[in-house]
């Protein structure tokens, strides 16, 4: 059998982040990743867990795939692709300006899976971040821990706070205790803006 290179796992790479998602992971049995790479190798080798990671890039997708058939993961892992038209560098939309209309899908198609079971914790890593905060916020039925990266000197992500502030920040990650919550009618507007734009 040919040998299958593993992917490019950009994560994790430092070690306060990579320390307290570890730990998280640990103690979840259900793990829900937006974005996908280093930290769903992680999780894969994690016995009697249930792992969903989007990603919007079919490539990369097909690349994790046949890396996980050649080295069988200890936790069952869902690879659910979040549509969003074609894709670039690192999955960001190729054509922003045609594809806006699809951008909801990536944070909100994979709760709608029949297979979906409700995520412990929530690692928002990928596109949309914003959004997939807010999906996430809106579509719990019980507490979740969510690991933010790259929060840390990014004010645009900020802005999220208005539902609560970080509980924690390890290193550029912040770590924010959610519950459910309706969606607020005050703050529809920007909402459906959030879900419109990349960031």
């Amino acid at each position: 059998m040919d040998l299958v290179a593993p992917p490019d796992f950009a994560f994790p790479e430092a070690e306060a982040e990579a320390r307290a998602l570890g730990a998280a992971y640990e103690g979840a049995t259900t793990i829900l990743e937006y974005g996908s790479g280093g930290s769903t190798a992680m999780a894969a080798l994690l016995p009697g867990r249930t792992v969903f990671a989007v990603e919007s890039d079919r490539a990369y997708i097909a690349e994790l795939t046949r890396w996980f058939e050649a080295s069988p993961p200890e936790a069952t892992v869902h690879l659910h692709h979040g549509d969003i038209g074609p894709t670039g560098k690192w999955g960001q939309p190729a054509d922003e300006a045609s594809t806006w209309r699809r951008f909801h899908r990536y944070p909100t198609t994979v709760w709608d899976r029949d297979d979906f079971v409700h995520p412990d914790v929530v690692l928002v890593d990928g596109r949309f971040r914003a959004a997939c905060f807010l999906t996430t916020l809106f579509r719990i039925t019980r507490p979740v821990r969510l690991f933010f990266d790259d929060y840390a000197g990014r004010p645009i992500y900020h802005e999220v706070e208005r539902y609560g502030a970080p509980v924690a920040m390890h290193g550029r990650m912040a770590e924010f205790a959610l519950d459910p919550t309706s969606i607020p009618a005050d703050d529809l507007t920007w909402i459906l803006e959030t879900f419109t734009r990349r960031k």
